[in-house]
């Protein structure tokens, strides 16, 4: 539940939203078959709306309250009120929507250094409990003078009383303390950091648990965890105890620079994977392993920043991401961006779409897409790309695609803004809706409406 973006402050905040925006136009229309959850908004980069597990709800951050749409009902409600952060100071200069770059250009230099000085606070990543029936995010206290942050994790049940969880005060520096994944009995909160040690805390205490694991990734089918105890490097599985209930003689690489381990919903495979260098582009070399024959597939890549997913088909696995050859200086050159999937037991990628470039030509001007707007539907046949605008500014138009390569344009007219016609949250209602935001809306999409003759591109 914590970004490196929530460390920037409010000033630097609105200059990278400028960047990011690119050309500031007016929202358009919202499509005609869309439903309305929340309207003339005001939002900031994070936390971005998040939709529950069942599909039935959006977590979203309106006019300084954290909210809850119910998209069936195309309703939404506040839950709790987080009253020093900047979307809460702008809500109280205007009845209008829009994001936080494009109100202060309303404001004078002196209105707009009197709201700066009253903003506090930062909500972090929003997270659902397992059962959607709680969203749980973090709200971060800076004090510049002491040099600390007030760290307190909310707990915002749809019915009840919204209460902070826990609280820890820690140095702006440190990235340790309560966060990361609720457990499903509500009773700790665990997080990675980086190189460090997996980090356990204790909600009914309120501190630290000492914990011998330098890993450690959920499953998502029950209660229990897989991870790599530090002392012996071995791969083990722990119940909601954090007790070692089944070990492996598989010895994980040390962790040099970044490390991440993902496990199957049959929890029979885990595929972990290590960063060879320091820099964001850095290769990594990863394994996906059966935890019942023990058999050991293994796998490169040439940015730790793809991302990898099970499908729940034994040990296939999606992958979103890019390859590169080293360059003349210390960067990677793209050559090609790609979404795939590596069937169980196989160990080449099937491209379902992929953009490939020439490195060595520095005259063409051709866009390549960032992918950092593909989102899954849930059963994995669908997923939502940002294709990159050709002409005019920098950017990507949202698509629809599939498994078999078909594509639609989402409905709208193009905004001209880096992300158009609007961001894409994710999939509802059983993948048969999109929730989608722009300045200043939330609504839901129809999949069917969306997959018209008119929208089709192939």
């Amino acid at each position: 539940m914590t970004s490196r973006l929530l460390r920037l402050t409010p000033a630097i905040l609105l200059v990278v939203v400028a960047i990011l925006q690119g050309p500031i136009t007016a929202a358009g229309e919202v499509p005609a078959a869309a439903k309305v959850l929340a309207d003339r908004t005001i939002r900031n980069l994070r936390p971005v709306p998040l939709v529950s597990p069942n599909g039935r709800y959006v977590a979203f951050v309106n006019r300084g309250y954290v909210c809850v749409a119910d998209v069936e009902a195309g309703t939404s409600r506040r839950l709790v009120e987080v009253p020093c952060i900047w979307t809460h100071v702008f809500a109280k200069e205007t009845s209008e929507g829009g994001s936080p770059d494009s109100l202060v250009r309303t404001l004078n230099r002196e209105r707009y250094k009197e709201l700066e000085s009253s903003v506090k606070d930062e909500i972090g990543e929003f997270a659902w409990t397992v059962d959607s029936s709680a969203i749980v995010f973090s709200v971060h206290s800076h004090d510049a003078v002491k040099a600390t942050t007030q760290v307190h994790i909310w707990r915002a049940p749809l019915e009840g009383e919204a209460k902070v969880i826990a609280s820890n005060e820690r140095s702006l520096t440190s990235r340790r303390g309560p966060g990361g994944v609720l457990t499903r009995d509500g009773r700790f909160l665990v997080g990675n950091f980086g190189r460090e040690r997996a980090f356990i805390w204790d909600v009914t205490a309120n501190k630290p648990r000492a914990t011998p694991f330098n890993y450690l990734a959920p499953s998502s089918t029950s209660g229990r965890w897989i991870g790599v105890e530090k002392d012996t490097r071995q791969l083990v599985v722990v119940d909601d105890d954090f007790e070692i209930i089944r070990r492996y003689e598989e010895i994980l690489p040390e962790n040099q620079f970044g490390f991440d381990m993902i496990w199957s919903p049959d929890e029979r495979f885990v595929l972990w994977r290590q960063q060879v260098g320091f820099d964001y582009y850095s290769n990594w070399v990863g394994c996906r392993y059966d935890l019942e024959t023990r058999e050991r597939n293994i796998f490169t890549g040439d940015y730790m920043g793809e991302k990898l997913a099970f499908t729940g088909n034994r040990g296939e696995f999606v992958r979103v991401g890019a390859a590169g050859v080293q360059g003349n200086d210390s960067g990677l050159k793209l050559t090609e961006q790609y979404v795939g999937i590596v069937p169980d037991g196989r160990l080449h990628l099937q491209r379902f779409w992929y953009q490939r470039s020439d490195p060595s030509d520095m005259v063409s001007d051709v866009r390549i897409a960032s992918m950092s707007n593909v989102i899954w539907s849930p059963d994995l046949q669908l997923f939502t790309i940002g294709l990159p605008r050709q002409e005019g500014p920098h950017g990507e138009i949202i698509h629809l695609a599939d498994r078999h390569r078909h594509l639609w344009k989402l409905p709208g007219d193009d905004t001209g803004r880096y992300v158009s016609p609007c961001h894409v949250a994710g999939f509802a209602l059983d993948g048969k809706a999109i929730i989608a935001y722009d300045e200043t809306r939330l609504f839901s999409l129809p999949v069917a409406a969306i997959q018209s003759s008119e929208n089709k591109v192939r």
